[in-house]
């Protein structure tokens, strides 16, 4: 998901007359400031959860995506979705967990399949994913892309994975969260964004239907009581949004553990 996103589809929300009388632009944020950008979590881009009671070989999991994937409003991908999913199942698994994450803020379905999907693997050490998380969908509900052409995207997207990594891995897409307690959208934007948003969310249930060994995980977004679940744009999750929201996937990535083919001998 993106902020510059989200000023697009808020502009495009704003009627012709009031776009062509001069005036500024409605901010994005409802407090009256433009919508804040905030850079991808910067460091390390892999890095390996330790399991709090045995060691052994550990689970490898690959995440991809745009900016929610990117770690975008936290310091690391320590603190990010990666990270936290990773630490997680490592503490549910009782395994390590061996992670790397591949994504771009702004990115779609189709920019995830044609720029991304080199970073699955790392040649250099032979490591592939036993299991790999797909994290995007959301910049193309606020570009209100077709559902029709969504569902192709995202055929494609199976199909190049796969092409890339051989055989039927578990293939994981994680749910598009609900806008409406995105604080920077205003409610103009939220009601055509977030209809987009269940009519894509609705092709990405499909997908198990039609691909062996792909799954869907759906999330509720932030959590409906009091709490600091938002960076500083108040748009994208915050350290601790990014928690609640990888233990919410890691419950659906647990299960999937099974499914991973056994680690390669050393």
């Amino acid at each position: 998901m993106s902020a510059q996103s989200a000023e697009n589809l808020n502009s495009a929300a704003t009627p012709e007359p009031e776009r062509r009388s001069g005036r500024k632009k409605r901010p994005a944020h409802p407090s009256g400031h433009r919508t804040l950008r905030l850079p991808a979590a910067a460091g390390d881009t892999h890095g390996t959860a330790p399991a709090p009671t045995q060691d052994g070989p550990p689970l490898r999991l690959a995440v991809i995506g745009d900016s929610l994937a990117a770690g975008v409003g936290t310091d690391s991908h320590r603190e990010a979705l990666s990270g936290q999913l990773a630490q997680a199942l490592a503490g549910m698994t009782g395994r390590p967990v061996s992670w790397r994450v591949t994504a771009k803020p702004g990115a779609t379905l189709t920019s995830v399949r044609r720029s991304l999907l080199a970073g699955l693997t790392d040649p250099a050490c032979r490591w592939r994913p036993d299991i790999v998380l797909v994290a995007a969908g959301s910049n193309d509900a606020l570009r209100m892309r077709r559902p029709r052409v969504f569902r192709r995207d995202a055929d494609r997207l199976v199909r190049d994975i796969r092409l890339r990594l051989g055989g039927d891995i578990p293939l994981a897409f994680a749910g598009l969260p609900s806008l409406d307690r995105v604080e920077a959208l205003p409610r103009r934007v939220k009601i055509p964004a977030n209809v987009y948003v269940r009519l894509l969310e609705r092709q990405l249930r499909s997908l198990p239907s039609r691909h062996p060994q792909v799954f869907h995980l759906p999330t509720d977004g932030p959590p409906p009581f009091p709490g600091d679940w938002f960076a500083a744009d108040r748009f994208h999750p915050s350290p601790a949004g990014y928690r609640v929201w990888a233990r919410e996937l890691a419950a659906g990535v647990a299960t999937l553990t099974e499914l991973a083919p056994p680690p390669a001998p050393a």
